[in-house]
């Protein structure tokens, strides 16, 4: 049987009632709200402080899309940075590798567990521990009610994935931090032990698949340590109600050779994924994509917004694979006043080009090579094909819920 690789992004999990992009960022704001508003303006905080100003400089550039630059995940990064590059500053530990040639900004006076101060580097790292463990906290919330707030979308997601199981072996690489793919898909190998949650690498290396991958963290990632040695090992928790132990704020850093510090919690969140990428068991998932997007013979990228450059860049050689044509399709949801690919330069467009290379000029409706717009595909319920044989490409633009109720279309795309 053939082998389909399929990625979730965050888009694969909006109609599941999970938080965007934007509205994540919303949260961060309120949250970091409640512990560090600035003393000039209680409606702003620390974080709203490093937003404006991050804002005001990429501004500066007509040609930057903000949207793709003013995210949580930037904001978050940072944060990690200014403290990283404050905290030598401080501390006097001289070991950050730019602290020579450059000057931080006047650190705005913020409230403080009730007193009135001047922002420094604890204040940042106490910001960043804070939001990721909110974070992870909402996402938990959200996921134990997921079987009854969206059963039948739930229902329409597995009867799908069935239909794509009569054709193909499939495995997940979840970018994810909830539990939309397990709630379909329960029977998914992880390769975490159901009865002790260790993570095992024999489970991982069997060659077969029907696995879901969680690369970048889980709900169910539970920080309950063990020996001295082990205190930020990762085990799972498939109770969602129970006690987890995550408190970043409270554990040791993970040090970068650049001299920036990652936080050691269950999710990877901001930018240098590849640096964080390096425990257990973020590594040895990523460590395996390479083995299995070359053993795929389809690939299905589900509500993936393509900013991850650390996954981006491992697909390309498929492309260039003498030996296999993998066909490639897309779900995603667009507005149907954007354009096709022909005409859309954006960050998406350029982002799927750099993953899956191929020529816009050579996308169509399948039937005429006239430029479609997008409302085009969403009102006859089709995807936006690729003409050249040597770089199969189609893309849905509906959302996936709707892709769902369209299986053969999708499926017709992937043999």
């Amino acid at each position: 049987m053939k082998k389909l690789l399929i990625i979730t992004g965050a888009g694969a999990s909006l109609e599941f009632g999970m938080p965007s992009v934007k509205m994540i960022d919303d949260l961060l704001e309120e949250w970091a709200l409640s512990i560090l508003p600035l003393k000039s303006d209680n409606q702003k905080s620390l974080y709203s402080w490093v937003k404006e100003e991050l804002t005001n400089y990429v501004s500066q550039n007509p040609n930057n899309r903000l949207e793709n630059i003013i995210n949580f995940e930037n904001l978050l990064y940072t944060i990690q940075n200014l403290y990283s590059i404050s905290k030598d500053e401080h501390w006097k530990h001289f070991n950050n590798r730019l602290k020579p040639f450059i000057e931080l900004l006047d650190f705005p006076e913020v409230i403080s567990f009730r007193k009135e101060k001047k922002a420094d580097s604890s204040d940042f790292h106490f910001l960043h521990t804070y939001l990721i463990d909110k974070l992870l906290e909402h996402f938990r919330i959200k996921c134990q009610s997921l079987l009854v707030d969206k059963k039948g979308e739930i229902e329409l997601l597995q009867s799908f994935f069935n239909s794509l199981k009569e054709e193909f072996e499939i495995g997940f690489i979840n970018l994810n931090y909830d539990n939309v793919i397990l709630s379909a898909l329960p029977d998914l190998s992880t390769s975490f032990n159901k009865v002790s949650g260790e993570f095992s690498r024999e489970e991982l290396y069997d060659s077969n698949w029907n696995f879901c991958y969680h690369l970048h963290g889980s709900v169910y990632f539970d920080m309950k340590g063990g020996k001295n040695t082990e205190m930020h090992k990762i085990l799972w928790n498939n109770d969602l109600k129970s006690q987890f132990s995550q408190n970043s704020s409270g554990r040791n850093g993970n040090y970068t050779s650049e001299g920036l510090a990652h936080l050691n919690s269950n999710i990877i969140a901001g930018l240098d994924k590849t640096n964080q990428l390096l425990r257990e068991p973020f590594g040895p998932y990523y460590m395996q994509l390479d083995k299995l997007i070359f053993e795929a013979d389809s690939i299905l990228f589900m509500g993936y917004g393509f900013n991850d450059l650390h996954l981006n860049k491992i697909f390309p050689f498929i492309r260039y694979d003498q030996n296999k044509k993998r066909k490639v399709v897309v779900i995603d949801w667009a507005s149907d006043d954007e354009d096709g690919l022909n005409f859309r330069h954006d960050g998406w467009t350029f982002g799927i080009s750099e993953t899956i290379p191929f020529n816009s000029y050579e996308m169509g409706n399948g039937k005429s090579r006239s430029p479609q717009p997008i409302s085009y595909f969403k009102r006859n319920k089709t995807l936006e094909k690729s003409y050249n044989p040597e770089y199969p490409l189609s893309i849905w633009y509906d959302g996936v819920l709707e892709a769902c109720r369209n299986s053969e279309k999708i499926k017709d795309e992937l043999r």
